[in-house]
């Protein structure tokens, strides 16, 4: 056989030989089919052998959400302040009541000569002009005394330095996105008219600040504000009684006045109404 192959030549030696290669893949993919052929089938019937478990629908609990969100938004952030307030105005630490009485007038009144910006621009270059010297004179001091210059504020910083604490900083903002999601909210009951008596109430006080504006200054309102703020609730305490039989017979009076008004707000009403009724009734039968 080797002198048979030998005297062949190479072209029909060499087709003989890829034959045989090509071959070879051809079994391989043939033997791989099979493979998946048999592999599909199994998961065929083991998915038919599993039952098939209808998936849950995605249910969202828009309730709980509300109701979450209701509770976060409709809580009063002012409460927490509202017993300190009290606190000063019915003068139960008269130490601190007249220190933030006095501070608050002291404040108007220096703020009716002096502007605040000018004012703190002379208060920085003052004190960063005397610490500036302090410092400087420190130093050559130590150094005329043959000593080591050191800053006197070296040991209190570096022991104490001067940062803001992250808790405290989110603390406030908490409260002041609670306050501003209050005040919201309130707005768009009074937008909803959700309780009629709230909506009149808020425009009678916008009506007695705009007036009260057109005749005084901002600055003499708060002035008259922080007094009656300090002196008016300690003095309801002393008359309560007096004051509520006098509140009682104004109430009293207003209820009245009111009812007469929508009584005769109803007549004229119902008149007008009548009119266009009938007017429509002709207009109707002129058609």
């Amino acid at each position: 056989m080797d002198t048979i192959n030998d005297m062949l030549p190479d072209s029909l030696t060499n087709m003989s030989s890829t034959k045989e290669t090509s071959n070879e893949p051809e079994e391989r993919v043939s033997k791989d089919e099979q493979s998946s052929s048999s592999s599909s089938t199994s998961s065929a019937s083991s998915d038919a052998a599993s039952p098939i478990t209808p998936k849950r629908p995605y249910v969202v609990n828009n309730d709980r959400k509300t109701e979450a969100s209701s509770k976060r938004i409709t809580k009063n952030p002012f409460k927490t302040f509202t017993s300190k307030v009290e606190k000063l105005v019915y003068w139960e630490n008269s130490t601190n009541s007249a220190a933030v009485l006095l501070a608050g007038l002291s404040f108007l009144i220096f703020t009716s000569y002096y502007s605040l910006f000018n004012t703190f621009c002379a208060l920085a270059v003052t004190l960063i002009g005397s610490n500036w010297v302090y410092v400087n004179g420190r130093k050559q001091l130590h150094s005329l005394l043959n000593q080591k210059p050191v800053n006197p504020y070296e040991t209190i910083l570096a022991e104490k330095p001067w940062h803001i604490e992250r808790e405290n900083v989110e603390k406030y903002l908490d409260f002041t996105i609670e306050a501003i999601n209050f005040s919201l909210l309130e707005i768009q009951r009074i937008v909803l008219v959700e309780d009629p008596l709230r909506t009149i109430k808020y425009v009678f006080i916008f009506y007695g600040l705009w007036t009260l504006g057109c005749w005084i200054s901002f600055r003499t309102f708060f002035g008259i504000a922080v007094v009656l703020g300090f002196t008016a609730p300690i003095g309801y305490q002393k008359n309560q009684t007096l004051v509520d039989d006098k509140l009682n017979h104004i109430n009293k009076i207003l209820h009245t006045q009111m009812d007469r008004g929508f009584k005769v707000a109803k007549q004229h009403t119902g008149g007008i109404y009548e009119k266009a009724r009938t007017y429509a009734g002709n207009l109707k039968k002129e058609e």
